[in-house]
């Protein structure tokens, strides 16, 4: 048995007992060839042979055993001192260990391999450095620093499982590599944004490779060379030179690159003494993706936002085919494993044929991804896109295509993943959402309605919703959904009917106390209204049999709203307030059929029926049957409430005195929750909450501002607000509600 073996041998059978652990060395001790190393692995180089297989096998670099190995070439060595030997690696601070590094060189030739092996120890973004130390170049005035040779980046997980994240992740830089990477992809080929030509050279030939030199590239930029030439100890090898020549995109366009082989020996003497390979490419999407001729590039994206959707992996998107002359006949099945996928070579010439069609697959759609509304597929007729621009179909003059197909979130609902929605997906949510221990979602994407990644109330609203739409119609639909109150039944044994009459036979009884939400209301109806108990939709009477009696009270309430008046010089005002849809609960001064007061330029106010003065006249309102708008809005962290009210009311027109007034009041109530859904009311309000001003005002405010406690922040259109001109005799109103 070897040295080697046995050594191998007798640190396996120590770490049966004990785990495996590597010692770094000193550069000093490297320096001196003192170093006695730790086992490592067999595939590890341990001389010029075996460093120079390496090379060929792997390129530079390769993980295994939780450490990365990379061999670099060093430069000839011939007449040089041994001191002036060897690279150094830079690893980042921190990030692991080194464990080994060591020199080989040929005794003939005097070339040499850099041999460093690396253990990661942390995760994170791991950069490999290879400088020389040897040698410095100026930095700054004061600094200088020995020059990089190559850099490898890679990036370890939690359980430091560790990748390449470079180019050469990809990127051939190795003999083996190359005869793979140019047996699946050929002489030219394109990844992502980059041109890779594969070239080979005889030097016996006097081949040599050139650009065109006629090229000059505003889309396309040189970026490396990656040398894959088989390393050989035998000083007269006549093997052939393989490199890589890549370019990288910068901008879209089209742009045609040429690299020319000429020969000035030829074996053949039919052969020509020259051969070119040409990239004819089409750059696109923000300089992200090259199109070679003839490639038809696929992408899926949502209709809504226009962004990729995500693929699982075991999501393969699948387009058919058919191109014919005259006759119909079957194509090629495309596969999109990836989106965006480059999805065949060819095909792009057969859009010359007015016959080509190709469709998407419904049943390969991604998870929750349906066609848009009245598509029942998606198709390409001989130029012509079907239906409702759901596919935009791009040519470029390389004859290469990109086509976008437009796909609608529809999320199913089936949280329990049962194959169906029912009732018990909309119960299931709702007891996780109350955080009830047995409620296991095993599909939460089924039910992210709002699709932003989170599951709220807000989801569970429109899963209702969309419940509502899919079961069949027991019940007459209200002419306008909403989701107000809470409301409290205050009626004995109040019956829920399938429709706005007591025609209907009732399906229900709800006792007094219950609390529900209003779900729907008819236009010019509010003796019913539409709502949901125990899962079982329909309506509820508003009023007793006599119609005067109320049956429910609505939990909302109109706080605080304040009256403030500005005449242009002491005036005599008389302020009513008509309320059609809440009862006034509290008043300050005293309402009297209207406050009658003296009011100052300043805003001063005397209470003429009491001689007390004030700033601003009070009042509140409880059961509040507005229905407010929420459409529109903003959704602002409890934390930001304070900076949120003073841009925006300072925009829309308070001055300084009134808005700390209305921040004192709101904000305790507001800064507390993690974020608020804030709406400022416009018709809404002012048509329930009416003010008649005697003098009538020249210039009139009305801020009303409701905000909805939430736990998860919420994507909501933002809302335009308008601003405020004050001019002669002006009147300014603030106040608000939560929402419950």
């Amino acid at each position: 048995m070897s040295l080697k073996k046995l050594t191998a041998a007798f640190i396996a059978a120590a770490t049966a007992i004990s785990p495996l652990s590597f010692t770094p060395h000193s550069s000093a001790a490297i320096a001196e060839g003192t170093v006695v190393y730790a086992a490592l692995p067999d595939w590890i180089p341990s001389d010029f042979d075996s460093a120079a297989e390496f090379r060929n096998t792997y390129g530079a670099t390769h993980i295994d055993n939780g450490l990365i190995c990379i061999v670099y070439p060093d430069r000839a060595r011939k007449g040089a001192s041994k001191d002036t030997y060897g690279y150094e690696l830079k690893p980042s601070e921190g990030m692991g260990t080194e464990l080994k590094h060591d020199i080989y060189t040929h005794e003939l030739t005097e070339t040499c391999f850099d041999v460093f092996v690396y253990q990661p120890q942390k995760q994170g973004e791991i950069d490999l450095t290879i400088v020389d130390p040897h040698v410095q170049v100026k930095e700054t005035d004061d600094n200088w620093k020995p020059p990089a040779i190559a850099e490898y980046n890679f990036k370890a997980d939690q359980g430091l499982n560790i990748i390449e994240t470079d180019i050469f992740s990809w990127l051939p830089d190795g003999s083996t590599e190359y005869y793979e990477y140019t047996k699946k992809n050929g002489e030219v080929s394109v990844k992502d944004n980059y041109v890779v030509f594969c070239t080979m050279t005889i030097d016996q030939f006097g081949d040599k490779w050139e650009p065109d030199s006629n090229n000059k590239y505003e889309n396309i930029k040189y970026l490396l060379t990656s040398d894959c030439t088989m390393q050989v100890p035998d000083l007269y090898d006549d093997g052939s030179i393989d490199k890589i020549y890549v370019y990288q995109a910068v901008q879209d366009g089209i742009e045609k690159i040429s690299w020319i082989r000429t020969s000035h020996v030829r074996p053949d003497p039919n052969e020509p003494t020259s051969y070119t390979l040409t990239a004819d490419c089409a750059v696109l999407n923000n300089a992200k993706t090259i199109l070679l001729p003839g490639q038809m590039r696929a992408s899926a994206v949502d209709c809504d936002t226009d962004e990729p959707i995500e693929f699982s992996e075991d999501t393969k998107l699948y387009i058919s085919t058919s191109i014919s002359n005259g006759e119909c006949a079957t194509g090629p099945i495309l596969a999109m494993e990836t989106n965006p996928a480059i999805v065949d070579d060819n095909l792009g010439k057969n859009f010359n044929s007015t016959n080509f069609t190709f469709r998407l697959e419904e049943n390969s759609l991604p998870k929750n991804y349906s066609f848009p509304d009245n598509a029942e597929s998606m198709g390409y007729y001989g130029g012509r896109i079907l239906p409702n621009n759901s596919m935009i179909v791009t040519r470029y003059d390389n004859n290469s295509t990109d086509v976008i197909f437009k796909l609608k979130y529809n999320p199913t609902g089936d949280v329990n993943d049962d194959g169906e929605f029912n009732v018990s997906d909309v119960v299931l949510l709702q007891k996780w959402l109350l955080g009830s221990a047995d409620a296991e979602i095993k599909s939460w994407e089924s039910a992210d309605f709002c699709h932003d990644n989170k599951l709220d109330v807000f989801d569970l609203i429109k899963m209702r919703q969309k419940l509502i739409e899919t079961l069949p119609k027991t019940y007459v639909e209200p002419e306008h959904r909403s989701f107000g109150g809470p409301i409290r039944i205050i009626a004995d044994d109040l019956k829920l009917y399938p429709g706005p009459d007591e025609s209907y036979e009732p399906v229900a009884i709800i006792y007094k106390n219950t609390i529900l939400s209003e779900l729907g209301y008819q236009d010019n109806n509010d003796k019913w209204i539409f709502t949901n108990y125990n899962d079982q939709y329909g309506w509820i009477k508003t009023v007793a049999d006599d119609y005067k009696t109320p049956t429910i009270v609505y939990e909302s309430y109109i706080d605080k709203p304040v009256i403030y008046l500005y005449p242009e010089h002491e005036t005599d005002i008389h302020v009513e307030l008509e309320l059609t849809e809440a009862e006034l609960s509290t008043t300050y001064p005293k309402y009297n059929n209207g406050w009658n007061v003296t009011a100052y330029p300043d805003g001063k106010l005397l209470n003429k029926a009491d001689g007390t003065h004030h700033r601003y006249l009070f009042w509140d309102a409880a059961n509040c049957r507005t229905r407010f708008d929420h459409s529109k809005g903003f959704c602002v962290a409890g934390s930001d409430t304070e900076s949120f009210l003073r841009e925006k009311l300072t925009y829309m027109g308070l001055n300084e005195d009134e808005m700390n007034e209305f921040i004192v009041y709101w904000l305790p109530l507001m800064e507390h929750n993690k974020y608020n859904l804030i709406s400022f009311q416009g018709d809404a309000y002012t048509n329930s909450a009416k003010l008649n001003i005697s003098p009538a005002p020249d210039s009139l405010l009305r801020i009303f501002m409701t905000y909805v406690p939430l736990e998860n922040a919420v994507d909501i259109e933002p809302q335009q607000l308008p601003t405020f001109e004050r001019k002669g005799f002006t009147v300014v109103e603030w106040g608000g509600s939560k929402i419950r």
